[in-house]
């Protein structure tokens, strides 16, 4: 396989772009061109030199341990819900397109976006036919069912969001399966037939094709729930399995024999496999993707500020780089609760004594112009 490397240098934030594996091809699907030629900033709206060869594997790096949990009712890291998408299918997912294409929301394991009723109160979600969980079985609407009534036990599942434990129209003081496993929860759920998924609400929402897109709708087979430990063996939904599971150390994914491209639209499923080697040196993944030797770092917030002056000063590696803007904002907070900073004039002559520019030049951050980040469709900049 042949690989080409991509780095990135950030601005307000950035990641390590991850190249498409396989090298050249003219036929590859989502914008760009075979053979591109290397220019900064060239991957932030098309996928740069695209390929759609089979083959290879992706090797990926961490500084530090896993965030949060690969367990996809347990989770609410970014990268967590990107990497998923290889192992697990929602309801619904974003679009798997670079730049503003990958704010629509199009249909995973159902069969179109959610169907309102009830004046929005009902949402209706039916399933796709042919789909299978890593050991052969079917997978249905119950599996669906029950992977959000888990991920609503907080005791246990304490990471994830908490939109369905507070939106559905759960029966009083339900705690989730764990706690009361033979509790009628059809008023929140219902699954008339394998195939056909019911939620219901507490109160309209308009937007509920986003909660639907959340990694707790990815399916759970009640069987082989271990609770907590079920992040130690994640059965896939999706084109790749678990072959090892060792935190700190080491994730790798396999191809799953049982899923099926003509039930999934969204992904091409190219790579063999996935590694990630955890627990890494900081300046230690920005030179192992320099070097070549790893694809990306899965965080994507960026190199460190040892790789930045590197990158920036060789125009070879600045034309492997990009430069782009993610849905999140750094910020330094002086908590006024701790000495000297619970008196307002220590916190005020902080504020006006700090260099801004050297502060965001160091950090390789430009000041937020907003509390949103840009990546939101309604931001806009605020007046000064």
């Amino acid at each position: 396989m042949k690989r080409t490397k991509a780095f990135v240098v950030l601005a307000a934030v950035a990641a390590l772009g991850l190249s498409a594996c396989g090298g050249n091809s003219s036929n590859g699907g989502s914008g760009g061109s075979g053979g591109s030629t290397a220019k900064f900033n060239a991957a932030l709206d098309t996928v740069y030199n695209p390929s759609d060869k089979k083959g290879g594997t992706v090797k990926l790096g961490q500084a530090g341990d896993w965030a949060d949990s690969v367990d996809p009712g347990n989770t609410y890291y970014g990268y967590s819900w990107d990497f998923l998408r290889t192992y697990a299918r929602t309801l619904v997912m974003f679009r798997s397109a670079p730049g503003k294409q990958g704010n629509e929301l199009v249909p995973d394991m159902a069969t179109s976006l959610g169907k309102s009723s009830d004046g929005g109160k009902t949402w209706t979600y039916t399933l796709r036919k042919g789909m299978k969980f890593e050991d052969g079985s079917e997978i249905t609407s119950a599996d669906v069912k029950y992977a959000v009534e888990r991920s609503i036990d907080k005791g246990v599942l304490a990471l994830g969001p908490a939109y369905f434990d507070a939106m559905l129209n759960w029966p009083a003081g339900y705690k989730g399966p764990y706690k009361q496993p033979n509790t009628n929860t059809d008023s929140a759920i219902e699954t008339p037939d394998k195939y056909t998924v019911v939620f219901h609400l507490k109160s309209p929402f308009a937007g509920f094709d986003y909660l639907a897109q959340l990694p707790q709708t990815a399916p759970v087979p009640k069987a082989k729930d271990t609770g907590a430990k079920y992040k130690s063996h994640v059965v896939s939904s999706g084109p790749y399995m678990w072959k090892t599971y060792s935190p700190g150390k080491e994730y790798q994914l396999v191809r799953n024999p049982n899923w099926s491209a003509s039930t999934d639209p969204n992904r091409k499923a190219l790579p063999d496999g996935y590694d990630i080697t955890l627990n890494m040196n900081p300046d230690d993944v920005d030179n192992q993707v320099i070097a070549g030797d790893i694809d990306a770092d899965i965080q994507g917030t960026g190199v460190q500020p040892a790789a930045l002056s590197k990158v920036l000063g060789d125009p070879t590696m600045k034309a492997r780089a990009d430069n782009p803007t993610l849905s999140r904002l750094w910020y330094t907070n002086m908590i006024p609760t701790v000495k000297p900073f619970d008196n307002i004039d220590c916190r005020k002559a902080v504020e006006y004594a700090m260099d801004r520019t050297s502060y965001s030049t160091s950090s390789a951050r430009a000041a937020a112009a907003s509390c949103w980040p840009r990546t939101i469709p309604s931001w806009r900049e605020r007046s000064r």
